[in-house]
């Protein structure tokens, strides 16, 4: 994969500032490295090459594109679900914290956490973690395959990070889906497709929660 022949200084000092700020203060600092992001992207007179850099370009097809992260987002969501969280949960001994996502029985409720998974959760952190912080971290070695590991696991290891609130399982379980997302940029060389499998993963997660479903998943292999 080839996005830059070399990293210009200042997206370098952004990358730097947006590790900063997200691991410096998580929640909010993903906010505010986004805000960053996007003010460039917007300034940038290279805007159309930039985007192209962070492989943000139309899909050849929207109804592959949808069709295909729908399948991935799902069975991606399925496998972390019965397998690998469980198994982090062993691990740690602590239980992934949800608590701040409460539908209170109201599907009302439920529709607008899908609307701001799909948009906040898919769209705002995939330009900043994969479109754009993955693709300057690539661009800092000139050799693709060193590039192309330092970049999934730093950004998926702040991504994690950022989900500090659900514990250190739930940091574990986010940073893993961060490498799925990553490797699926690099496959697919389509933002988009990190966009929407982050959505609909998000989607199913959600979905499992409203139909109380968590738990028998949680249990089902273990």
């Amino acid at each position: 994969m080839s996005y830059l022949t070399r990293l210009p200084k200042t997206e370098l000092i952004l990358t730097i500032l947006c590790f900063a700020l997200i691991l410096g203060i998580p929640q909010v600092g993903v906010i505010g490295a986004f805000i960053l992001v996007f003010a460039y992207i917007r300034r940038s007179k290279a805007r159309p090459l930039l985007l192209n850099s962070m492989r943000f370009v139309q899909p050849l097809s929207w109804l592959k594109a949808i069709a295909v992260s729908a399948v991935l987002g799902v069975a991606i969501e399925l496998f972390v679900e019965t397998l690998f969280n469980p198994l982090v949960e062993k691990t740690t001994n602590t239980p992934i914290d949800l608590t701040q996502v409460d539908f209170k029985n109201n599907i009302f409720i439920y529709a607008g956490w899908v609307i701001v998974g799909f948009i906040l959760g898919g769209l705002l952190e995939e330009i900043l973690f994969r479109g754009f912080l993955l693709t300057r971290v690539f661009a800092l070695f000139s050799n693709a395959s060193t590039g192309n590991i330092i970049g999934l696991l730093s950004t998926s290891i702040i991504f994690g990070m950022c989900h500090a609130y659900q514990g250190w399982s739930g940091v574990l379980s986010t940073g893993f889906i961060g490498i799925i997302l990553g490797i699926v940029l690099l496959i697919k060389q389509n933002l988009w497709y990190s966009i929407l499998t982050h959505g609909f993963i998000n989607l199913t997660g959600l979905t499992i929660l409203y139909l109380n479903y968590y738990d028998t998943l949680r249990t089902l292999l273990f």
